[in-house]
């Protein structure tokens, strides 16, 4: 690798490094890490979009074509298994219903539940601030959960469970018809890929789901307690810029 490639790339990761965990977590590391972690690309910094104001208001309620709100009306009230006796809500997804991209997590956490909205945790803003890095924003894209109500203790997803809930999302991503589907954390990837398979062993090939294109890469909690991951989800978010890339380029 030339050092002005090299100095290119650490340039692209700082941006998106201070743009998701500030400059105060980047002093806690030796730089030697984030070099070794790093690969070479010959593409420019990407051009960020305008963040775009964040609609709050009853969106569990009201989804934005009719086919989903029609779908969100029919299983709201779900109970099919014992979650819908803990639940405060059912959190059924939202974001574009013409999106590229969906990103799918694991389960509702707290927050979730007692909103109906999801990813508006500690890690929803962790993440927003991720499609920023790559200039999207929730309105770019969908965001769902395998799980669509909260397990309690924030415990992982039973497989019963799984096979009650996963019919909703198989119809979410038919009405969508997204190009590419984000798995964020193991146990996405596992319920998503039917496969029991490391993180690791998952991440870095395009796998496939309905049809539709699939990589994993690490939940936004997961990068909260474990800073060191945050070169390898920088990797991960440079391969989705690359699907929406190639995207535009076919249809200019």
């Amino acid at each position: 690798m030339s050092e002005q490639n090299l100095l290119t790339e650490i340039e692209q990761f700082l941006h998106w490094y201070k743009s998701v965990y500030g400059t105060s977590v980047l002093l806690q590391h030796d730089f030697s890490e984030v070099q070794a972690a790093l690969k070479e690309v010959d593409e420019p910094v990407v051009q960020r979009k305008k963040p775009v104001a964040q609609k709050t208001t009853a969106i569990k309620y009201q989804q934005t074509s009719p086919e989903l709100q029609e779908l969100y009306l029919k299983i709201k009230d779900c109970q099919a298994c014992e979650l819908h006796k803990t639940r405060k809500n059912l959190v059924f997804g939202y974001g574009n219903a013409h999106a590229k991209i969906v990103f799918v997590g694991e389960a509702p956490g707290k927050e979730e539940d007692l909103q109906g909205i999801p990813f508006v945790g500690a890690a929803g803003k962790l993440l927003d601030k991720m499609f920023k890095a790559i200039g999207l924003n929730r309105d770019d894209v969908y965001i769902a959960n395998v799980l669509k109500c909260r397990p309690p203790g924030n415990r992982n997803p039973l497989p019963a469970e799984v096979q009650k809930c996963e019919p909703y999302l198989k119809e979410q991503l038919r009405i969508i018809k997204p190009k590419l589907i984000v798995a964020l954390g193991l146990y996405a990837g596992q319920s998503l890929l039917k496969k029991q398979e490391t993180l690791t062993r998952m991440r870095g090939t395009v796998h496939r789901y309905e049809d539709i294109d699939v990589i994993v890469t690490y939940h936004p909690a997961a990068l909260l307690r474990n800073p060191m991951w945050k070169a390898y989800a920088w990797e991960d978010f440079k391969t989705i810029r690359q699907f929406l890339r190639q995207w535009e380029t076919e249809n200019a």
